[in-house]
């Protein structure tokens, strides 16, 4: 079983993910596909870190890499649950390109898509805080609220395509512990709802 976990930088996915892992009832591998990516783009192009990706490498390089990534990320799933840390809008220096590919949908087919969201406030000030750490670029409230919104909208297509499940978390400052509770029981009626198929 794959179970998506999307949503802009600065959202708080991670935090959600690892915070949700103490109500979890069964055990999912956690796979970040930036991560996956990055290895591939650093042996391909010579890529320092996860942020060159986007302002480095063409959209066609991108798709190639991302393709390989998610090869990898579905073989993985024969030996286990995962929950896939990914974006499916991504702001890069050409525009916003998709995070994922129809073509990689349909490799990957996953069973549910978690769509964590703030408000786009909130997030600004996340990254503010992340930008020493991770070199983020500041950008303005309207365009996180913009890709946001795309981010939304494209679960929408797996819905309608693949029959996946959608759930959207809002991840509010102060509340991660109810953010966790509410992804960790979307994943276990999901995995209780396959084992009863």
């Amino acid at each position: 079983m794959i179970v998506i976990v999307v949503g802009v930088p600065g959202v708080g996915k991670t935090s959600v993910i690892n915070e949700a892992k103490k109500y979890l009832k069964y055990e999912f591998k956690v796979i970040n596909t930036g991560d996956i990516m990055f290895e591939l783009a650093k042996e391909k192009y010579g890529i320092n870190n996860r942020d060159e990706i986007r302002k480095k490498l063409t959209f066609e390089q991108q798709k190639e890499i991302q393709k390989e990534a998610i090869k990898r990320i579905k073989e993985m799933e024969k030996e286990g649950d995962i929950i896939l840390d990914t974006h499916l809008v991504i702001e890069s220096y050409e525009g916003y390109i998709p995070g994922m590919l129809r073509e990689y949908a349909e490799i990957l087919r996953p069973d549910g898509i978690a769509v964590i969201i703030s408000d786009p406030d909130k997030i600004f000030v996340r990254r503010l805080k992340d930008i020493q750490i991770r070199g983020r670029d500041i950008e303005n409230l309207k365009r996180i609220e913009i890709q946001q919104n795309l981010t939304i909208y494209f679960t929408t297509i797996f819905m309608f395509e693949y029959g996946t499940i959608v759930e959207v978390i809002n991840n509010e400052e102060g509340l991660l512990e109810e953010s966790a509770k509410k992804f960790a029981e979307f994943l276990n009626k999901l995995k209780e709802s396959k084992l009863n198929k």
